[in-house]
């Protein structure tokens, strides 16, 4: 599986400029991916492999040697003659000193025959501190006497540090945690035999596994989660930045959770001052709801931040009606009974020379009520005379089912035609009676004549999205929850 880690540019605080906006929203890499991702890197780059195949006896150079540790043993035994001393073979071998020792070197010494794992085990110590276990089983012959399967954990101690605006990653000390060891055998010759040599291996391999793991281990490791941190922390987004028209995404902080990593990321979308929703500075957030079960990340958008990035994106185009069209035409005449009213003079105007615009200025507005997103487009029909000097205006406001989508990285927003429903806005006084008329008339040219167009119009508007590595948007499920709008990467 690929790496997918959300690689982002920390660009530090930039200055406010004209014809932006800003915006937070929050990415969650779940715990469970995290602990996948170091697996997968760890055995994609075997490891353990440096471990297996070492005897623990071995020439100078090759890891540990045991037989340096053993007692009444001279120092620099094993490093002679491929790990033996042979002017002491032949006194060993007659059993006239350390019979226990004899019985040993018979078989010519320990051997790592293969390395299984790591498995990996991450436990959250606070916001800023992961430890990552690394749990080895290493595969040990001693020969005709003993075959062995020992687990040996090795820890590492991950901080984030926040400095100004940047999250930098620190180590603590890669080590072995003291008092365990955990041996099995597997096969024996002679148990009599075999429970002597395994007191002696035992204790041996308390003192030299330790020191084996950190010399030969801990290096890689470290440096491959290094590199997969700063990767996450340290890699641009796409869009890339070429002009004030693009957005930007920079990671703000970053802090570990209960069940994911949490990276607060500010979006940087261009917005006109016009365009800029007149918001509280300072709202209160919604509580984040829980990352959804079986999901590897998400993206979350706190309901007023989604609504402000709308009112950014927004730009509106006025749609002229035909005035033939027979819904527009049953408008222009109710609305032509309150325009005789203003103006008699005009009495005899011709339903040609008159036109009707449906106007559209204001954004749409994204309401969420438990799981359920809804959305609204305020808007107004507007009765305009050939002088452009008189005009009846009918506000109204549509609701319908909002519809998220996510494709080739980006997120768009529908309305959904079927489950319309328009409210009239003020209106005169004169039109009263024909309230109901004129919102059936309204809704079925909103749907038929507005919406095809809005819906283009916004699918242009769409909000271009963080490319994370190894992971895709394209097939995010997008789904609104608590006041927030979440996209959800499910696990594959």
């Amino acid at each position: 599986m690929l790496l997918f880690w959300g690689s982002l540019l920390c660009w530090g605080l930039l200055p406010q400029a004209q014809g932006e906006a800003r915006h937070q929203i929050l990415l969650r890499i779940s715990k469970d991916q995290l602990k996948t991702d170091i697996s997968d890197l760890f055995s994609e780059h075997h490891i353990l492999d440096r471990v297996a195949g070492i005897p623990v006896t071995g020439a100078a150079g090759e890891g540990v040697t045991i037989l340096d540790h053993l007692p009444f043993v001279r120092e620099g035994l094993s490093k002679k003659s491929s790990g033996l001393d042979l002017s002491l073979v032949g006194d060993l071998l007659s059993g006239k000193r350390l019979p226990l020792l004899e019985k040993l070197l018979q078989v010519g010494g320990l051997v790592i025959e293969d390395a299984v794992g790591p498995e990996i085990t991450l436990q959250i110590l606070s916001d800023s501190l992961l430890q990552v276990t690394l749990r080895t089983k290493l595969y040990l012959s001693l020969q005709q006497i003993l075959r062995l399967k020992v687990i040996k954990n090795i820890r590492i101690g991950i901080r984030l540090e926040q400095m100004g605006n940047e999250t930098k990653v620190a180590f603590e000390e890669c080590h072995t945690p003291p008092g365990y060891l955990s041996i099995k055998v597997l096969e024996q010759m002679d148990p009599l035999l075999a429970n002597g040599a395994l007191e002696l291996v035992t204790s041996t391999l308390d003192k030299a596994l330790p020191f084996l793991l950190q010399k030969i281990v801990c290096p890689l490791a470290t440096t491959l989660l290094n590199s997969l941190l700063e990767d996450m922390l340290h890699l641009t987004l796409p869009p890339t930045i070429s002009s004030p028209e693009d957005f930007q995404y920079y990671v703000t902080t970053t802090e570990f959770t209960e069940e994911a990593i949490l990276m607060k990321v500010q979006l940087v979308t261009p917005c006109s001052p016009g365009q800029r929703p007149r918001r509280p500075d300072h709202l209160t957030p919604q509580p984040l709801p829980k990352l959804a079960q079986g999901s590897m990340a998400d993206l979350a958008f706190g309901l007023e931040v989604y609504n402000d990035i709308l009112s950014c994106l927004y730009t509106s185009k006025e749609i002229h009606v035909d005035p033939q069209d027979s819904k527009a035409a049953d408008l222009i005449a109710l609305l032509s009974l309150r325009k005789l009213e203003l103006e008699p003079k005009t009495s005899k105007q011709s339903r040609g020379s008159v036109r009707l615009t449906i106007s559209t200025p204001d954004p749409p507005t994204v309401h969420i009520d438990g799981h359920t997103a809804t959305v609204t487009q305020p808007g107004s029909l507007v009765l305009l005379g050939t002088s452009n000097t008189s005009s009846v205006s009918l506000s109204w406001n549509l609701l319908s089912k909002a519809v998220f989508s996510s494709r080739n990285q980006e997120l768009k927003l529908q309305f959904t035609p079927s489950s319309t429903t328009v409210t009239l806005g003020p209106y005169p006084a004169g039109l009263a009676k024909q309230e109901k008329r004129m919102e059936a008339f309204l809704l079925e040219l909103l749907n038929r004549v507005f919406l095809p167009h809005h819906n283009e119009l916004l699918r242009e508007q769409d909000l271009p999205l963080p490319n994370v590595k190894g992971i895709s948007f394209d097939q995010a499920q997008v789904e609104p929850s608590k006041g927030y709008v979440l996209l959800t990467v499910p696990d594959e």
